[in-house]
């Protein structure tokens, strides 16, 4: 499973990235202010359905038994990306992490986790500099979606809330695209 998508999410930065290499100036910055939001909505789906697979075969069938948390499967998985070179990333962040890594790192994380805590229908995105390189930063609303989401988030040890229900946001996908390929 984590190889079709990977190889899925390669061909689309890569066929993103020669693309833009032999467009016009004006055509490549149109490029970058409409398709990268399609590419972050393509690589979103993506992360999501990686996630929905995931809960539904793990965690409803085998609550019980020794498995990864979905957040450190994405986290696991965006690390291998990142090995084999991957221009882009993700990864999970949360108003309330369950563990203080998960929390907003950046300014426009903490700007994206209170817009989609508020408007969780809608995609947060901006342009934002790290490292001197700038990026396409789209923030997505990660909602509990099943009753283990509900169970885990409420019944972990070191969990900051206790009260979530379905369909609460429980933080966001953050996703980042470079602007300079």
């Amino acid at each position: 499973m984590k190889t079709r998508w990977y190889v899925l999410v390669t061909l689309v930065a890569a066929a993103s990235a020669g693309w833009v290499a032999t467009r016009s100036e004006e055509e490549s910055h149109l490029l970058r202010t409409v398709s990268l939001r399609k590419m972050a909505d393509s690589l979103h789906a993506v992360i999501a359905a990686n996630q929905s697979v995931y809960l539904r075969l793990a965690l409803e069938d085998a609550q019980r038994g020794r498995f990864p948390a979905h957040a450190e499967i994405l986290r696991q998985a965006n690390f291998a990306i990142q090995a084999e070179g991957a221009e882009f990333s993700y990864t999970l962040r949360s108003l309330q992490p369950i563990h203080p890594r998960q929390g907003p790192q950046t300014e426009v994380e903490l700007r994206g986790l209170h817009n989609v805590a508020e408007r969780p229908e809608e995609t947060y995105t901006t342009r934002e500099t790290l490292g001197g390189r700038s990026y396409y930063t789209a923030i997505y609303a990660e909602r509990a979606t099943m009753s283990a989401c509900v169970e885990c988030h409420n019944t972990h040890p070191e969990s900051p809330r206790r009260d979530y229900r379905l369909g609460d946001v429980l933080g966001a996908v953050v996703v980042r695209i470079p602007l300079e390929f």
